[in-house]
């Protein structure tokens, strides 16, 4: 074997290992799913009391870094992620599991994105999240491991080390590029519902102990969780998840664009042999054009599928 295909190979083993999964939002769409959100909230509010008892136990009293760090050994990815490991095995909580060969990505190859196109990764059937129901909105799992994971990451840039939200989605966007899977050593998905969930993810963050104003403005303020009382952090409010998904997320909604044009018609032709196409309900589009104002520009596609530009893809927008 060569060193370039070894090389390649390792790339893809990196990225199928680190990063999550793509979703299929398309695939039995109209196939109902019951609803987890009190599933999923009932295990969210119970990390936080386990997380604010592990941050008591320090002694610390209200030290808002040891918080955080508790918080992140329950809310974070798969591969340290208390809740979503939880969540992800939890038979009660139903998934729509679709496979690579099933699913609208079928007729990837290597040459769209080494993820998906790798037949061992297809085999191993570790290349396509399940689809949950919360609340109205059916979403990828993977959405949840965004929220966790990048959401802080964004709640960090923006709030604590006060760059401000701009910064915050362009570093975003620059690892859904490069890192996340959003080009062809990656899955070859560049996924703006995985922005959505990016954003959402450090609103709730932010929320947490909600010291600052949320990022749409005061009247989205849902916070605070978590308050100090007597040198002790205590719960003070339930997380609730359906505040914080939405067709932001959903990808046949949000559409996703992809690293050539030729692999973006073939997404599209796939769409079209399975009768659909994206957004699969404009009007949901537009609502949350509205819904983000200002800030719809870095995480709602309104071009619909095509080729992503790696420079410059934001630059023109209002």
């Amino acid at each position: 074997m060569g060193l370039s295909k070894v090389f390649i190979i390792g790339l893809a083993v990196l990225s199928q290992s680190v990063f999550s999964a793509e979703v299929d939002q398309y695939s039995r769409r109209d196939e109902p799913l019951k609803d987890s959100a009190e599933i999923v909230n009932a295990k969210a509010n119970a990390s936080i009391i386990k997380s604010i008892q592990e941050a008591n136990a320090k002694g610390q009293g209200c030290k808002e870094e040891v918080l955080y760090k508790a918080l992140r050994g329950h809310f974070a990815n798969h591969l340290s992620g208390e809740l979503i490991i939880d969540i992800l095995k939890d038979p009660n909580v139903e998934k729509r599991i679709i496979g690579l060969d099933d699913s609208v990505y079928q007729d990837w190859t290597v040459w769209d994105g080494i993820g998906m196109g790798f037949t061992i990764f297809a085999k191993k059937g570790i290349t396509m999240s399940g689809v949950m129901r919360i609340g109205d909105q059916t979403i990828g799992t993977d959405k949840l491991e965004h929220m966790f994971g990048q959401g802080f990451n964004y709640f960090t840039k923006n709030y604590l080390d006060e760059k401000g939200e701009i910064k915050a989605v362009k570093k975003g966007i620059i690892g859904e590029k490069f890192f996340l899977g959003g080009n062809k050593i990656g899955n070859g998905v560049f996924s703006y519902g995985d922005l959505g969930a990016n954003f959402n993810g450090m609103r709730m963050w932010n929320h947490m102990l909600q010291l600052r104003d949320d990022v749409l403005g005061v009247d989205h303020n849902i916070g605070p969780y978590i308050a100090c009382q007597n040198d002790q952090w205590a719960q003070v409010k339930e997380i609730d998840f359906r505040n914080y998904i939405d067709d932001s997320m959903d990808e046949a909604i949000n559409c996703s664009k992809f690293p050539t044009q030729k692999t973006a018609d073939k997404f599209k032709a796939r769409l079209e042999k399975m009768g659909t196409t994206c957004p699969v309900d404009q009007r949901r589009l537009d609502d949350m054009v509205v819904k983000y104002r200002q800030m719809a520009k870095w995480m709602i596609n309104t071009d619909g599928i095509g080729k992503v530009k790696y420079t410059g893809e934001f630059k023109n927008k209002k």
